[in-house]
Formats: structure tokens, C-alpha cells, sequence
């Protein structure tokens, strides 16, 4: 499945995933760097970890806001910056398959397609600013990555569980009314 792969980055869950693909992964794949969504890096055991920049979902956040920062203060010295157009059929992202069905492959997911699926599971789901939806999907599965964008759009609040903490998570978590 991975003869030769190049991604500029590798997003995982936690640190216990990224040391299970470290090994078989990695070796074959050519990556700038790792995004680390939940744990701390202290926690990634693989000789790769010195090879490559490991960021914390954290240092994300860090680096946004210090982007974010740089351009609005570069306006007033007349720093201008230049942003490539993205068209509807431009490629968003390329999501792999898992193989349940045959061999894994690549499957390009434009913005237009996205789009689509955020504009039209409003009419499924109405929900609301500050509405909140608990959700069990991985964040690389298609309707996982679909719902979040439409999640985000319309400003409603995810949280994330798997079936282990299912039933742990409807007592902590109280309706919004």
C-alpha cells in the first residue's frame, strides 16, 4: 500500500497511533512534519521523532494565531501578501480508503464537493449556533470530514468520544437547552 508516499504532513490522533505507524509508515513515506491532535510528544517513542518537527495540536494553534498576528500588522508598512485562487474543482483533500472494500486508494475530494455536503446536510440537520454534537467517526473518515466542515460553518460545538467512552460521555455531557 505505501511503496512511495509524499505528504508534506502527517496528522494522528494520539501519540499510541503514531507509534503504531511509525515503524511500517514512515520508513516509507517522505514527511516534513507531524501534527499530534491529543497527547504530548514526550509520549512518541520512534527514532523518527528527531528526524522530523512534531507538532502539537497546541503549537497549531500557536502558529495561527502568530500568522494571523504578522498579517494584520503588516498592512501599515505596505507588506502586501498574495494568495493562489482555489477554483471548485481544485482538489481539497485526498483521503484513503481502508481497503474494506478492496485494495486502500486515494480518493480526491474537491471544494466544490465539500461544499456541497455543507450547504445541503443543513436541510437533514437544522441545527444552530451553539448547538452541540457528540461524534464518534475518526477524523479521517469521509462523513466525519464532511460533517465537521458543516459543524465549523455553522458554529456548532463537537465533541469527540469513541465507543468505549459512549455511554461515560451522555452522563458528563448536559443538553444545551
Amino acid at each position: 500500500m505505501y511503496r512511495s508516499v509524499y505528504f508534506d504532513a502527517l496528522v494522528v490522533d494520539n501519540p499510541q497511533f503514531f507509534n503504531r505507524l511509525a515503524e511500517s509508515f514512515i520508513t516509507r513515506a517522505h514527511i516534513r512534519f507531524v501534527v499530534l491532535l491529543w497527547g504530548e510528544k514526550s509520549n512518541l517513542k520512534s527514532k523518527f521523532v528527531d528526524e522530523m518537527p512534531i507538532y502539537e495540536y497546541k503549537d497549531i494553534v500557536e502558529l495561527g494565531q502568530q500568522s494571523r498576528h504578522a498579517l494584520l500588522h503588516s498592512w501599515p508598512t505596505g507588506q502586501k501578501y498574495v494568495y493562489e485562487a482555489i477554483n471548485p474543482e481544485d482538489v481539497a483533500t485526498l483521503m484513503y480508503t481502508s481497503g474494506t472494500s478492496g485494495i486502500p486508494k486515494g480518493v480526491m475530494l474537491t471544494h466544490q464537493n465539500l461544499l456541497h455536503q455543507i450547504k445541503n446536510l443543513w436541510d437533514i440537520v437544522p441545527a444552530e449556533a451553539g448547538d452541540r454534537f457528540l461524534s464518534m467517526l475518526p477524523t479521517w473518515h469521509a462523513y466525519e470530514r464532511a460533517t465537521e466542515y458543516f459543524i465549523f460553518t455553522y458554529g456548532i460545538e463537537q465533541v469527540y468520544t469513541n465507543i468505549k467512552r459512549l455511554k461515560v460521555e451522555f452522563c458528563i455531557l448536559t443538553p444545551i437547552d
